[in-house]
């Protein structure tokens, strides 16, 4: 195995999205450095070293690296310094599991959808608009629709219309939040608010399934928070999945030469079929290695981690462990969802950890923060995450209604501050 000891990696970023990514590394033995242009950052707080050079600042970052001798640059989940990893590991001639055409291609929806359709993956039907919305454009959408930027991340932009001018209104947002500039409009699917993810990891141009959830939206009736309340594992769909799409997905993503990293599909589900309309050729947000880790001891984190440093990206036997059905036990990723509001008190987080059985708790907000208006509706919202394992179904209910019964987040008021508690009964 490849020895990461004393290795020397560059990080990008130094707010939460890198914490995580510092904590493995150094649990690795490997040496971190992280940069913004802020002074302070929680990543900066844990690692072995900190910069103040701008992750925008290629050609300095470039400099430091040979400067210092870097074995490897990389970032977490962001989208936004990905891109700017990509450009300073290519300028370094250091390693990077993607290339920029490769990320152009999987991070815009609409060249994705693009390529699902030449491999017959099945995917989201979408109207033809030309980035404008034209009279004779606007006289033959079928209401509800989605509208999404193209290139957006973090569920911000993305509204449900059921009317011309809730479209036109939410077609501007979009715009803002894309940096094309280009907006796109889908059918919406109304399957009660549940997304379908599939997650792979590549390695040496082979690709090997290694999860699959289904996550249920906070908000399926309102649409106002179409972020995710409760993902379960593996999907319900996954045999379905396996034996209909996986395949045209491996060729998929082999024909663009994908060979070294990892990536996550999302799909809508409706009756028996599944309808792919995005992707992520990253790491997930969400952290889902730390139910891999637990139930077969992959982590794709370490694994990216050790491509970036030069190693490979998995060994036999990692590849042998992985089993997207987690050996047959189910597992939970509980958000918890805020309204806007000053948090002023705080309560059971410890009686949770201390009295269930909790695999990972991640936690975003404390006492004293604030909630803003413009969270709502974005993955900014959501106060933390809790994973955990089950036996059976009955067994994640309970848990689920004994995380949302001993949970207390309230203003100064004493008014309740969790948005919305997740209806188990959709689990049934």
């Amino acid at each position: 195995m490849f020895d990461c000891k004393n290795k020397k990696l560059l990080v990008l970023g130094g707010t939460s999205a890198s914490v995580d990514l510092v904590k493995t590394a150094k649990k690795m033995g490997v040496y971190t450095i992280v940069t913004d242009d802020q002074d302070f950052g929680v990543a900066k707080e844990i690692a072995d070293e900190t910069l103040n050079i701008s992750t925008t600042d290629i050609s300095a970052l470039a400099r430091f690296v040979k400067s210092r001798k870097i074995d490897g640059v990389f970032c977490g989940p962001s989208e936004f310094n990905i891109r700017n990893a990509m450009k300073v590991a290519h300028l370094s001639r250091l390693p990077f599991y993607a290339t920029e055409e490769q990320w152009n291609i999987c991070s815009n929806k609409e060249s994705f959808k693009e390529l699902c359709r030449e491999f017959s993956v099945p995917c989201v039907f979408e109207y033809d608009i030309n980035n404008s919305l034209e009279t004779e454009t606007l006289e033959h959408i079928d209401y509800p629709v989605i509208v999404k930027p193209v290139d957006g991340c973090s569920s911000k932009g993305i509204e449900v219309c059921y009317s011309e001018d809730q479209l036109k209104k939410s077609y501007e947002n979009a715009i803002r939040y894309s940096n094309q500039g280009r907006v796109m409009i889908e059918q919406y699917i109304d399957n009660g608010g549940i997304v379908t993810s599939v997650r792979y990891i590549a390695c040496k141009g082979e690709l090997y399934l290694s999860l699959t959830g289904d996550t249920y939206i906070v908000d399926p009736i309102n649409r106002s928070a179409l972020i995710s309340a409760l993902t379960v594992y593996p999907s319900k769909y996954t045999s379905h999945y396996v034996d209909n799409i996986d395949p045209k997905v491996r060729e998929m993503f082999k024909s663009i030469g994908f060979k070294n990293g990892v990536l996550f599909m999302q799909s809508l589900p409706l009756g028996n079929e599944l309808f792919f309309h995005e992707m992520g050729l990253r790491l997930s947000g969400g952290l889902t290695y730390t139910i891999t880790e637990a139930a077969n001891q992959i982590n794709d984190l370490e694994m990216m981690i050790r491509y970036a440093l030069g190693g490979s990206m998995c060994s036999d036997d990692e590849i042998n462990r992985i089993d997207p059905l987690l050996d047959g036990r189910l597992a939970a990723s509980l958000c918890i969802p805020l309204k806007a509001g000053k948090i002023a008190k705080l309560d059971g987080v410890e009686e949770i950890m201390r009295t269930l059985n909790i695999e990972n708790f991640a936690q975003y907000y404390n006492v004293g923060d604030q909630v803003s208006k413009d969270s709502i509706g974005t993955l900014m919202q959501h106060f933390g995450r809790f994973k955990f394992f089950a036996n059976s179904m009955k067994e994640l209910i309970d848990t689920v209604n004994q995380i949302q019964k001993l949970l207390i987040v309230e203003d100064k008021t004493g008014h309740d501050l969790i948005y919305a508690y997740f209806d188990t009964d959709r689990l049934r």
